[in-house]
């Protein structure tokens, strides 16, 4: 058994493996044209530009918009291979792997080993992750920390051993360090930590100091650069002008009928009137941005919130077809600007049929069945969990999914939904397992009637 066991296991491995290098194949990011028009291509050439400060200067340029976890990532290939970015992109298959290791150790330890095996399976062949890993994005190796803490972290609350929330504090920190998102996700944990159910209070206390201390001793040097530089104690700036910028600028556009561009634009010169500058300090400029965008939501609280939740709505519902299709090496076809925003559910469906070609469409197809399993199995999955009373760990499961639900806000990316995905799939897992196991017995106990029936010594 424990050899069908580990082929399974590599099988599922290997799966990965090939569907993801496959794409890569497909994606030729070492071609020169591909590199400049699909590679570097939205927030990757900033990434880029990082990397290759640390590799030549060993600064970050100034940059406290960005952390430096991903640009250091990319840095030590660049290092060793010069600067290709298709040298990442590859290397981030192997990241990936580490996330469906960490995905399978999770179900095996909380549920069950079949549980942490159909988990790694969905994640091996979820096309969210096969694409996202060919993009020159923080994403993959943000999840693959993330999903390493939690293995930590659920250990030590199982094992009750405080080294685990040690290694589980500074990897979350690591991650923070990727994507400073995932710095409120660290209180998040820590109350957790300080009401789980089967430990008393002083463990917990305990626990909740190891893990504190191992997250601000990891965060605290990038802390204390930003305070030096810019006399504040921040990760970044990242946070108010994406709020005003992105954010807000699609909730406005939305409601003037015009493009995030020209929003963004408008918003700059308000901000400039402020006292917002490129050469000023960039937390300052910040703060200005934030202010400007609490002010309109202020004023729209109601728009804005209804915005926020369809972005929220269309994260999980984004089918990601044209970085699909584009991976694949061919020519997505585009919807009309920011529609996938603005339209409702009906009229999108509607031009997604109309614009997009057949390739896309059937891509989207399968994309859409597999969500379709996925989300329906976690439903019958918290159920179960319910039933069980297993209810602190279907907590804090769900409390993840929501809060690495809300940031991504009206902009609703495919992408977004990536950090969600292990614990939703954790969770169907529990159901499809219990339904494995309830059809294994029902065709045992036939087993069982039919011997009977066919023996009548059995009988007497």
């Amino acid at each position: 058994m424990n050899i069908i066991k580990k082929e399974k296991i590599f099988l599922i491995f290997l799966v990965a493996f090939v569907l993801r290098l496959t794409v890569f194949l497909l994606f030729r990011p070492w071609d020169i044209q591909v590199q400049t028009e699909s590679v570097l291509d939205g927030d990757a050439p900033e990434y880029h530009k990082l990397a290759e400060c640390i590799v030549n200067h060993f600064t970050f340029c100034g940059n406290t918009f960005r952390t430096p976890g991903y640009p250091f990532f990319i840095a030590i290939f660049y290092t060793l291979f010069g600067a290709k970015p298709w040298v990442v992109l590859f290397a981030q298959i192997f990241v990936d792997l580490v996330t469906i290791f960490y995905v399978l150790k999770i179900g095996e330890m909380v549920f069950s080993r079949r549980v942490g095996i159909i988990a790694a399976t969905f994640l091996a062949i979820n096309p969210n992750s096969i694409f996202t890993t060919a993009s020159l994005y923080s994403d993959s190796l943000f999840v693959a920390l993330l999903s390493a803490f939690l293995y930590f972290y659920l250990r030590g609350l199982k094992l009750g051993e405080g080294r685990n929330f040690l290694i589980a504090g500074g990897l979350l920190a690591l991650a923070v360090l990727v994507r400073p998102v995932g710095q409120y996700y660290f209180l998040i944990l820590l109350f957790f930590t300080l009401l789980w159910p089967t430990r008393n209070l002083v463990t917990r206390l305990k626990w909740g100091l190891l893990y504190t201390l191992a997250f601000v001793i990891t965060i605290s040097p990038w802390l204390y650069r930003n305070y030096t530089l810019y006399d504040t104690v921040k990760l970044s700036s990242v946070q108010g002008e994406t709020l005003l910028f992105w954010q807000v600028g699609y909730t406005r556009g939305w409601e003037t009928h015009q493009s995030r561009e020209v929003i963004a634009a408008e918003f700059k010169s308000q901000a400039r009137a402020l006292g917002y500058s490129e050469n000023s300090n960039p937390f300052t400029n910040e703060s200005i941005a934030q202010k400007l965008a609490v002010q309109y939501i202020k004023t729209h609280p109601v728009v804005f919130a209804s915005r926020w939740i369809k972005g929220m709505i269309n994260t999980y519902v984004n089918l990601g077809t044209a970085d699909i299709v584009n991976k694949l090496g061919m020519t997505p076809t585009q919807l009309p600007p920011d529609s996938f925003v603005n339209e409702k559910g009906f009229k999108l469906i509607s031009l997604f049929l109309q614009t997009k070609s057949f390739a896309e469409i059937s891509s989207g197809l399968i994309v859409l069945v597999l969500l379709l399993i996925n989300y329906s199995t976690f439903l019958l999955g918290a159920y179960v969990l319910m039933r069980r009373h297993q209810l602190a760990v279907f907590a804090l499961f769900v409390a993840s999914i929501v809060f690495f639900t809300i940031p991504g806000g009206p902009m609703g990316l495919a992408r977004y939904k990536l950090p969600c995905e292990p614990f939703y799939l954790l969770v169907g897992a529990v159901y499809i397992d219990q339904f494995l196991n309830r059809r294994a017995l029902r065709v045992a106990a036939r087993d069982v009637a039919s011997d009977r029936g066919s023996n009548p010594a059995v009988n007497t």
